[in-house]
């Protein structure tokens, strides 16, 4: 038996049901500058902006 990829094992979260921290890890990781009130409305802008 070879098993289930881990990307593969549960359901895809869409951007909005991502915690606000989520979505700053991916744009850090990205190397992309954020402000650091922004919230989490203007953070799921950003990721789909740039395609994280």
């Amino acid at each position: 038996m070879t098993g289930i990829p881990f990307k593969d094992a549960g359901p895809k979260r869409r951007l909005e049901d991502l915690h606000a921290n989520e979505l700053r890890l991916r744009l850090e990781n990205a190397g992309i500058a954020y402000p650091d009130d922004a919230t989490k409305k203007e953070l799921v802008e950003l990721v789909r902006k740039y395609r994280l």
